[in-house]
């Protein structure tokens, strides 16, 4: 949370310093071009849910072809499976009024993956039950969406809006290492889901301080919705009984952005 909190002061600090320099200039247009940055506050969702089933062991690992066990998968939420790194945003926006504003925005998101624990295995051929290990590669999410919001008018500089936007999210496949903390199994790479692009949602809430004609700075919370990823159908786990990426839900993210617009 410490490191969020920093990125997010980070972001405000270059904002608050880019609104110095322009806040000399006095200019009024429909067309504006913001850069956002920050970070989600949470991510809900499940990549997978728990499950067990007696498996042919050598379809995880050749060494033990023959042999039979039982693999237990736990749950695993879409926050536990990556360090979120940075946002980005880019945003053309035309004012009809005062009041109204639409936009087209693009956004890219950068996820570090994590080492996490997957489940347990046990079985006759291995000397005790094992705890299964999965280290997640990193994965990079681009988004395309359009929208409108609205403005509240003040007697002051600041504005609070709503805003609301449909578009499409590019999402990259979710793979792994897996490995048992004993060394009986190594999978290698395991695939949960496959790249591809969804539908998106998004709904947001905030409030913008503009100082002058030409620029300003705003502070929003967004609750984003995006649909599930497509299953990888890995032939290993496939051909165990078992397809982690099958149950992939859909993702709910609530991201707290810092935004600078410049009006040309």
């Amino acid at each position: 949370m410490k490191l969020k909190t920093l990125q997010i002061l980070s972001i405000a600090s270059l904002v608050g310093s880019a609104a110095n320099l322009a806040s000399a200039a006095d200019q009024d247009s429909p067309w504006s071009l913001s850069i956002s940055g920050g970070d989600s506050v949470d991510t809900s969702g499940n990549l997978t849910s728990a499950r067990s089933s007696t498996v042919d062991l050598g379809k995880l690992d050749p060494a033990l072809t023959g042999a039979t066990g039982t693999l237990s998968l736990d749950k695993l939420r879409y926050d536990d499976l990556f360090q979120r790194r940075y946002d980005f945003g880019a945003e053309l926006g035309y004012s009809f009024s005062d009041n109204l504003q639409a936009f087209t925005r693009f956004d890219y998101e950068s996820l570090g993956g994590r080492t996490i624990p997957l489940g347990t295995i046990s079985g006759a051929a291995l000397p005790s039950r094992e705890g299964l290990g999965a280290r997640f590669a990193d994965a990079n999410n681009y988004s395309l969406d359009l929208g409108a919001r609205y403005f509240w008018r003040t007697d002051t500089t600041w504005r609070p809006f709503a805003g609301a936007a449909l578009g499409a999210t590019h999402l990259d496949g979710t793979s792994a290492i897996v490995q048992s903390s004993g060394g009986a199994i190594d999978s290698g790479e395991v695939r949960f889901t496959r790249s591809g692009t969804v539908f998106n949602q998004m709904a947001e809430a905030g409030i913008e301080y503009r100082p002058s004609g030409a620029f300003g700075v705003s502070l929003s919370v967004d609750a984003n919705h995006a649909g599930s990823p497509r299953s990888a159908d890995d032939a290993r786990f496939s051909a165990a009984g078992l397809n982690p990426g099958s149950e992939a839900e859909d993702r709910w993210s609530f991201p707290v952005t810092i935004a600078a617009s410049y009006h040309f």
